[in-house]
């Protein structure tokens, strides 16, 4: 019978001590690996286009108690606006991370498409739009995490607004809350009663509690995903809102107490505010405009 010849003890010294440096070298570019600045990507897509939505006087149960209509916004304006805040946000919350910034539309097959359903199942459709186009871009092997800013549309009337709002639009509540009263003699008064919502005065920033405002408001979604697998880490709803009522104002109609370019720069800057608060958790200013001097 031949005997078994046992292995030269060098080689086997030489085989644990190679495999030895070859796990102390795994570990050290692990360490390095969570040394490295982490790579953001962060993607706002809130489209190109703002709603305008306007409450009726008195209608049906089957009529849309509001007129809607939307207002292009060229050359990703919109974005712009969220992605600084989102930008300033993160360079915060994570100074030593290496952000990279993506202004993504979306595509008009997408667009048609999410005129068809409604509520919960448009927030995902177009959540799946974005994961798809992300999921074609080559870059994104060099990236750790992504954070992008989504519109997020809902059904039902919420912080005093209108129902079926959503992203990025402007509400105008015309309509006085007006209480019939009756004094000793039997006569008649009408006054305007407070409205139950915190309202602003544009021009000092005073706060009041108006029946009648002009509102821009920003509903959306912030979601976090794995850069690597597309993987949703995180999905949280923000609803954003400021409602601005000139007291002063001689304006008949609330919606023309302040002019349309004022008002989109409020929102812009509503936008940004929004996008930032989403990631640092504090509130938003409110743009209010600089006193002027009155003259006789």
């Amino acid at each position: 019978m031949t005997a078994l010849r046992k292995p030269p003890l060098a080689g086997w010294a030489g085989a644990w001590v190679a495999m030895t440096l070859w796990s102390y070298s795994c570990a050290l570019l692990a360490q390095e690996h969570d040394k490295m600045p982490a790579v953001v990507a962060l993607v706002a897509t809130v489209g190109d286009q703002v709603t305008f939505t306007r409450q009726r006087a008195s209608v049906s149960s089957h009529i849309d108690p509001t007129y809607r209509k939307t207002v292009p916004i060229p050359n990703q304006a919109l974005n712009a606006s969220v992605l600084r805040g989102l930008d300033r946000a993160i360079s915060k919350e994570e100074p030593d991370a290496r952000r990279v910034l993506l202004l993504w539309n979306t595509p008009n097959d997408t667009k048609e498409a999410l005129k068809k359903v409604y509520g919960s199942e448009r927030n995902d459709m177009l959540l799946a739009a974005l994961i798809e186009h992300l999921r074609a871009v080559p870059q994104r092997a060099e990236w750790d995490r992504v954070e992008a800013i989504v519109p997020r549309y809902v059904s039902g009337e919420r912080d005093g607004m209108g129902n079926k709002l959503g992203g990025i639009g402007v509400y105008v509540q015309p309509l006085k809350n007006i209480v019939v009263e009756f004094g000793d003699n039997g006569e008649a008064t009408t006054i305007e009663h407070d409205g139950q919502s915190r309202t602003v005065d544009p021009k000092t920033g005073e706060k009041g509690n108006y029946s009648t405002f002009i509102a821009p408001f920003f509903y959306f979604d912030r979601v976090t995903l794995d850069a690597k697998t597309l993987e949703v880490l995180r999905r949280t709803s923000h609803f954003d809102n400021t409602k601005y009522h000139d007291p002063n104002s001689t304006a008949l109609d609330v919606a023309d107490q302040m002019p349309v370019s004022d008002m989109l720069r409020r929102l812009a800057n509503l936008m940004e505010q929004s996008a930032y608060r989403a990631v640092r958790g504090v509130r938003p200013e409110v743009l209010v405009s600089p006193l002027q001097e009155k003259r006789p």
